[in-house]
């Protein structure tokens, strides 16, 4: 019986909940020690966990490119799919400027300063959703702070590793989404799926990546 409430009180702790506030991202930043984002500059994390920080500012020429794909995003689940395709438009563009184009996915497979694992690339989808927020395009979803699953959540798809994400809600529905850049190479589409079937060891078919324990921030 206590396993069985240690357990639940586990599985319960990964869990996400509704944004009740605007910036309900705000104490996860500031656990970083990370400036609340802003449309005109953000921080941007590399090299494992938050180790390296860099400020990063937009041009109106980029904020075009990241706007495009919300053209005709008038549903909840078109603009999921826009979130998707204007975080890798981002990461191109901050890539360009903090050294982070080579970023491949997972954490193991590379290392170095400019190499991200998903603490890193969590806390930069947040920041990327919180500054396309502020700048007007997401209109269907609240943005939440990071969470995390466990091995015991991870076991069902055999991931047995701590492992965090970016949060979105749909503020209709009020379904909870993963946002997931780190089974990906830097760039490339972000993995947008419910959150539910991520806490329970979601990851894409193809990937090649997670063979060895993830590091999550505390």
């Amino acid at each position: 019986m206590i396993f069985i409430s240690s357990l639940a009180a586990i599985l319960s702790a990964c869990a996400a909940t509704p944004p009740d506030e605007p910036y309900a991202y705000q104490k996860y930043l500031e656990s970083k020690d990370l400036r609340m984002p802003a449309a005109e500059s953000f921080d941007h994390c590399r090299g494992y966990g938050c180790a390296y920080r860099d400020n990063v500012a937009l041009s109106d020429t980029e904020w075009g490119k990241i706007a495009h794909p919300f053209r005709k995003a008038t549903t909840a689940e078109a603009e999921r799919e826009a979130i998707s395709q204007a975080i890798a438009e981002l990461e191109q563009i901050v890539g360009e400027k903090t050294g982070t184009s080579g970023d491949i996915a997972g954490t193991f497979g590379k290392v170095g300063t400019h190499q991200l694992d998903c603490v890193d690339e969590s806390t930069n989808t947040t920041i990327y959703l919180a500054v396309m927020d502020k700048k007007g395009l997401i209109k269907h979803h609240s943005i939440s702070g990071p969470t995390t699953r466990t091995p015991f959540t991870g076991m069902a798809q055999g991931r047995f590793w701590p492992h965090q994400t970016a949060v979105i809600f749909d503020n209709k529905t009020n379904a909870a989404y993963a946002v997931d850049s780190w089974f990906r190479d830097n760039g490339a589409p972000a993995d947008v799926v419910p959150l539910h079937d991520w806490l329970y060891g979601w990851g894409p078919q193809e990937d090649k990546v997670a063979s060895a324990p993830e590091q999550t921030s505390k």
